[in-house]
């Protein structure tokens, strides 16, 4: 038996990350974490041609993993395909987060403004509450395990403002973003997390504008922790 839940809304199918916080990592979770340091600290340049079996010799794993977390890199936008084969390492700049940030709180904030207007459904705010509850409790979640939490709160509010569109851009915006995890930027795991909180009940009780100011200041904080990783090498609180 699973120790996750789900529930359905509009549809709409979220999986409730109740058993958090027992996780393994697969093999292939493994080798992306391990690369995306790699890059993320410039041992991979841009433009660094990147030969599949080469990087499971250097990660002594096999190519499966390998290839799968290349698979999430790419779609990451951290590397490109060139004529269906070759891939090579994008150069990782500061600007391009910040711009993706920027975008996202434009897309965000109106989602939270359509989102409490709508009247989120009552079972699922609830749900994720326990969720973020139990996470505050947790010592150490794993990277994983905060995404699913993070995911599960943006999605949930996305999918609420009843525009298939708007959701969709923000979940490729988010993919984009998601290497700046709780592993790369740990001081965000609690702050982020009393935000969430706020968030979804701002939205929950119907108040437009608190629900997209709160938005707003917490995707501005995350993209000063990030600013902060990228360009001064240290994390920002």
């Amino acid at each position: 038996m699973s120790d996750s839940s789900d529930i359905d809304v509009r549809g709409q199918r979220f999986e409730m990350p109740s058993a958090l916080f027992a996780v393994t990592k697969s093999l292939g979770e493994i080798a992306y974490e391990k690369l995306l340091d790699m890059l993320l600290s410039g041992e991979l340049m841009g433009g660094t041609t990147l030969q599949e079996r080469r990087l499971a010799e250097i990660l002594s794993i096999s190519r499966t993993p390998v290839r799968e977390a290349l698979g999430r890199l790419e779609a990451e936008g951290l590397i490109m395909r060139h004529g269906g084969r070759l891939m090579t390492v994008f150069k990782v700049a500061p600007q391009d987060f910040i711009e993706v940030f920027n975008v996202r709180k434009l897309l965000e904030v109106e989602a939270a403004g359509l989102a409490s207007e709508a009247k989120i459904d009552k079972a699922l705010v609830e749900r994720i509450r326990e969720t973020l509850l139990r996470l505050l409790d947790v010592d150490e979640p794993s990277a994983a395990e905060h995404w699913e939490v993070d995911d599960m709160v943006h999605g949930a509010i996305a999918e609420a403002a009843q525009n298939t569109l708007l959701a969709n851009m923000i979940r490729d915006l988010r993919r984009r973003t998601h290497i700046f995890n709780t592993k790369r930027i740990p001081q965000r795991l609690r702050p982020g997390t009393l935000e969430h909180l706020a968030l979804i009940d701002a939205v929950a009780v119907g108040d437009k504008e608190r629900a997209q100011r709160l938005m707003a200041e917490h995707l501005e904080n995350a993209k000063q922790a990030v600013v902060g990783q990228l360009i001064l090498g240290r994390p920002v609180s």
